[in-house]
């Protein structure tokens, strides 16, 4: 929400874990070969899809996944991102209705939006990895097989179609979207799903 303070938009980001939870989604069904109904990702009819298109779900899958993973992380209260230096310009940044996110933003004296770094799908994996899947609970045989998909991706998909065109890249691969990707996301939301420590207090 954007509030005009008089001085300026203030972006308020109280809910920014649920809307990034929503843009996964969007992410993840663009090209219609993955759909989302009630918390589960499945495969879709796919139809045909050029190479170009390819290329752009391949890439849109693998950020679904890392947006989802850092979704993840802010709804259980994990901090992982910075401060970015000499970023003082644009909206300035609040979060109202969210005790946890305020107190983060006051303690890295973040006041504007462009300030916030996010930082890359490994450090949020290794955020992920030293404290969220210790902080609820989930099977160790769950969070090394999260753990392992994300090294997959990284080195097969996500920064290969971000940057570059590859011609061998440009297929749909039906074995990879079920045996990879569909578990990922399917985990991490149920991980999102979970009840988080502000929820139970």
């Amino acid at each position: 929400m954007n509030i005009d303070t008089g001085d300026g938009i203030n972006v308020d980001i109280s809910y920014i874990a649920e809307q990034n939870h929503r843009y996964a989604i969007h992410l993840s069904t663009f090209q219609n070969v993955i759909t989302y109904h009630n918390g589960t990702y499945e495969i879709a009819n796919i139809g045909e899809h050029s190479p170009f298109e390819t290329v752009d779900f391949w890439r849109n899958i693998s950020l679904a996944a890392e947006i989802l993973l850092k979704a993840c992380l802010l709804k259980h209260n994990i901090l992982f991102f910075k401060k970015r230096a000499h970023s003082e310009y644009g909206e300035t940044v609040t979060a109202l209705s969210n005790v946890w996110l305020d107190g983060i933003l006051k303690k890295l004296e973040i006041n504007y939006v462009a300030q916030i770094n996010t930082g890359t799908i490994s450090t949020a994996l290794k955020n992920a990895e030293n404290k969220l899947f210790e902080q609820i609970q989930l099977p160790p045989q769950n969070t090394k097989l999260i753990s392992q998909m994300f090294y997959v991706i990284i080195r097969t998909r996500r920064n290969r179609n971000s940057h570059f065109f590859f011609p061998n890249q440009s297929h749909i691969n039906i074995a990879e979207i079920e045996m990879l990707f569909l578990p990922l996301l399917n985990q991490l939301e149920e991980v999102y799903g979970l009840p988080s420590y502000q929820d139970e207090n």
